[in-house]
């Protein structure tokens, strides 16, 4: 498949006598990249072909899909997003507890938990996705001061810049076609926002008085001076998780479905019959005419044979072809364990020896499925956080009043917090935090070192006083012992040379022998 184009733009500045040539220029790298998206939709979907046409007994021709590609989807999500994201605090940055806390309650009240698994889907079934943030225009007292929107890959796309070294993301474009079939673009550079109908930037209020939706603020200033479409991608192939094995996808599918044809063909055998007599019968036909026909026999029906006049014997077999079917299970077995293992999604079987923890871990696969997962976690860090700062120029001009903790946070104060749980995790975490808080650490560099809580700024709101009385309280009684165990130095009963048993059980009173 060969992954998704970056769409490019060589323009040094976008504006409005610039933008529809950059769009169209930028549409057909987009339509060759939707085009690429469906197919590995319909895919995931089940609709997988063979790759073959059925000669021999066509009447029997079964179809079987084994969708691993939905299996191999399923697992990623639930893998590396099944946990909700949240926020927390980078490095040393003090304070910022409680606007934290506040930033991932705004955060859960845009449906973050249900629009990322909308939105790792899409990635990890075509490799790229896209995310709109805007002003909540409409907001009430217990809402977000944002919106959070996942676009449809295939009616959003960005455009970046070949004219400047960093490749930094010029325009982000999301549009629709309404009932005329007229497509409506909607494009964002970072100054200015553009409402295009039928390759025309909309003007309110000099042509035509009716627009759609937001046609209205078509060549206003981009409020938030940040291109509001930011583009996720899980590797820099931009390909999707399963996409590399589809040929092997689609030969197993050919192989379960060929061990199936022949189950049925067996079932529904052909017979073969030698030097066989059957009785004849007369047929009257339509036009009167009488004809004779040999009766075979059917089903449940006895066959009786007879040694011909000239001696032959009879024979009656079925026609099969005989095959391996062990050796075809478990080939099948095999491939579909390969396939799996290439995309990076461990064993799910009983485990038949003694390895248990980090040795099954290891043999099943869940250490290499971790290492894939912290390396797509390193990408997609990335497009988080260029979402923060969106998110930040979002809360600046929202709702959101003027002495509130979120209006302090600046994108170089926080991190995105991703984890991903098994249960034979929870006691070594727990086991960890313990530890590292006996020997004083703070609960903040605990929480970032150990990553077991939802959202660790609640947590250490909530645990903070108590975890600093109790280490504290500890400290208090280590010098408490320290003080018993070693008494001071001054008192005479505890130098050495006024100790009566220096030597084993050798009494020494400090006066030479006589030896």
């Amino acid at each position: 498949m060969g992954g998704r184009k970056k769409i490019m733009t060589d323009v040094p500045v976008v504006t409005a006598d610039n933008i529809i040539s950059i769009i169209q220029k930028a549409i057909g790298d987009h339509r060759e990249n939707v085009a690429k998206i469906q197919e590995l939709f319909d895919f995931e979907e089940g609709f997988q072909p063979l790759q073959r046409v059925k000669v021999y007994r066509s009447d029997i021709d079964i179809d079987v899909t084994d969708n691993i590609a939905n299996e191999i989807v399923e697992f990623k999500v639930a893998l590396n997003y099944g946990n909700p994201i949240s926020f927390k605090k980078r490095g040393s940055v003090d304070g910022m507890i409680e606007a934290i806390q506040m930033w991932n309650d705004q955060y859960f009240l845009t449906d973050s938990d249900s629009s990322n698994q909308e939105l790792a889907r899409n990635f990890e079934i075509c490799g790229i996705g896209n995310v709109f943030i805007d002003i909540n225009t409409d907001y009430e007292e217990g809402d977000s001061y944002y919106t959070r929107t996942i676009l449809n890959p295939k009616t959003s796309f960005v455009i970046y810049s070949s004219y400047y070294y960093d490749r930094r993301p010029m325009v982000g474009v999301t549009f629709r076609k309404d009932s005329d079939g007229v497509t409506h673009y909607t494009a964002f550079s970072k100054d200015i926002r553009f409402e295009i109908k039928n390759g025309i930037i909309q003007n309110p209020g000099k042509e035509d008085e009716e627009y759609w939706n937001h046609e209205s603020r078509s060549g206003e200033e981009n409020p938030l001076h940040v291109i509001p479409i930011i583009e996720y991608f899980r590797s820099y192939d931009r390909m999707g998780c399963f996409e590399r094995q589809i040929p092997a996808m689609n030969n197993l599918n050919l192989l379960v479905s060929d061990f199936s044809n022949d189950v049925d063909q067996n079932t529904q055998v052909v017979w073969w019959a030698n030097d066989c007599e059957f009785e004849t019968i007369q047929v009257v036909n339509e036009d009167g005419t009488v004809t004779e026909q040999v009766k075979h026999p059917k089903s449940n029906e006895w066959l009786q044979t007879f040694t011909t006049r000239d001696g032959k014997i009879p024979k009656v077999q079925p026609l099969t072809v005989n095959y391996d079917y062990a050796g075809m299970l478990n080939n099948y077995i095999t491939q579909r364990a390969l396939i799996l293992q290439k995309c990076n999604v461990p064993q799910r079987n009983d485990n038949s020896g003694g390895s248990t923890g980090v040795a099954m871990s290891d043999a099943t696969g869940w250490s290499a499925a971790d290492i894939a997962a912290n390396k797509e976690e390193m990408i997609i860090s990335k497009s988080i956080r260029q979402e923060i700062k969106v998110i930040c120029a979002a809360i600046r001009e929202s709702a959101c009043p003027l002495d509130s903790p979120l209006r302090k946070i600046k994108p170089s104060d926080i991190e995105p917090s991703i984890k991903r749980q098994k249960n034979y995790e929870l006691s070594v975490k727990t086991t960890a935090i313990s530890n590292l808080i006996n020997i004083g650490f703070s609960l903040e560099d605990v929480l970032d070192a150990v990553p077991l809580f939802p959202d660790p700024a609640q947590v250490i709101e909530r645990s903070k006083e108590g975890v600093e009385a109790y280490q504290e309280t500890k400290l208090k009684q280590s010098d408490k012992s320290e003080e018993e165990a070693i008494p001071g130095s001054d008192d005479p009963i505890y130098q050495i040379e006024n100790s009566p048993n220096i030597d084993g059980m050798n009494v020494d009173n400090g006066e030479e022998d006589e030896d």
